[in-house]
């Protein structure tokens, strides 16, 4: 952690400002030491040039398993997590998302929430931006952390652990902001969550956020096509899910995710105080896949399926029915 960025972090459980405590420094960079906030006395590590600001607030209570439980799915997940996502509709949505993301105009000081290994963050700095990058995973972090470096942009990006639903940020810190692949489905507090995005932004700032469509398309097509009524049903009772990864030696990793209906997305930003709210499709007409495919190119009918949604993304009804909503708001 570089000294300066001191300036845009903020105590995640009480907002207090943080000082800076210093063990161990090597190249201008603080790689072990500690932060500790001023007003409620809370101290949070920084180990291996990373700062550790999990509210301790998150871990008791019932919803504390939630966010252990995340945690550990994605440290499990980041040795795998590229080749899991490597096939042809997931690089197709990467691709959209980077579109829409230079669409934005990224400049200054931006916020990544949810970083996983880095990809947004990384195209983020090779932008020219400055970028806080946020993960709950400590592998997806350091992961992100060697890449940046491998490229030449570890000195764009500071690296931070920190929950997406408690955001260890100052407000009106940042010109934009992205969340990005649905941090957001897997953040109990996500109301709390949108609107710490929204005043962390400077006025006249743009956030770009995706997350899980709960009404997918192909999702409901399939589903009724194999005459499945008990996806159906729970579906239709709950937006709440699980995801599970299984992976030798490891056991199974079980994922809470809250899905979003385009309304209840809307309605949330809207309660957070976002304006000139925009939602799109992602994947509208090209079912979401979770395993390797040795290639990335669409071909035949998943062209054609692309082309259509590039016509139809943010259009009635087609909007509300992508495997994720993407949405687009200002401060």
């Amino acid at each position: 952690m570089r000294p300066g960025t001191i300036r845009l972090l903020a105590c995640p459980a009480c907002s207090g400002e943080l000082e800076l405590e210093v063990e161990e420094e090597a190249g201008g960079h603080v790689v072990k030491g500690s932060l500790r906030c001023t007003g409620c006395l809370a101290s949070y590590p920084i180990t291996q040039g990373i700062p550790s600001l999990l509210s301790p607030g998150l871990f008791g209570g019932l919803l504390g398993d939630i966010y252990e439980r995340t945690m550990a799915y994605y440290d499990a997940y980041a040795p795998t997590y590229d080749r899991a996502y490597h096939n042809p509709q997931v690089e197709y949505m990467r691709r959209v998302e980077s579109a829409y993301i230079e669409l934005t105009r990224p400049r200054g000081v931006v916020l990544d929430v949810g970083c996983g290994p880095g990809r947004q963050a990384l195209l983020l700095a090779r932008l020219g931006c400055s970028v806080l990058a946020i993960d709950i995973s400590m592998a997806m972090l350091l992961e992100a952390r060697k890449r940046a470096s491998s490229l030449g942009l570890d000195d764009r990006i500071e690296f931070i652990q920190a929950s997406a639903d408690a955001l260890p940020v100052r407000p009106g810190a940042f010109d934009r902001a992205y969340s990005l692949f649905g941090a957001y489905n897997h953040a109990p507090a996500y109301r709390r969550g949108f609107r710490q995005l929204h005043d962390a932004l400077k006025d006249g700032g743009i956030a770009l956020i995706s997350v899980l469509n709960r009404y997918q398309l192909t999702w409901w097509l399939e589903t009724i096509w194999r005459r499945n009524g008990r996806w159906l049903r729970r579906r239709l009772s709950s937006p709440i899910e699980y995801i599970t990864l299984k992976r030798r030696g490891l056991g199974k990793k079980r994922l809470w995710t809250r899905l979003f209906s385009a309304g209840e997305l809307r309605e949330a930003l809207e309660m957070a105080g976002f304006e000139e709210i925009k939602i799109g499709g992602l994947l509208i007409f090209m079912r979401l896949r979770y395993k390797y495919r040795p290639r990335l190119e669409l071909r035949g009918p998943e062209r054609l399926a692309a082309a259509l949604e590039e016509r139809l993304r943010w259009a009635p009804p087609f909007n509300m029915l992508g495997a994720y909503l993407l949405a687009m708001a200002k401060r």
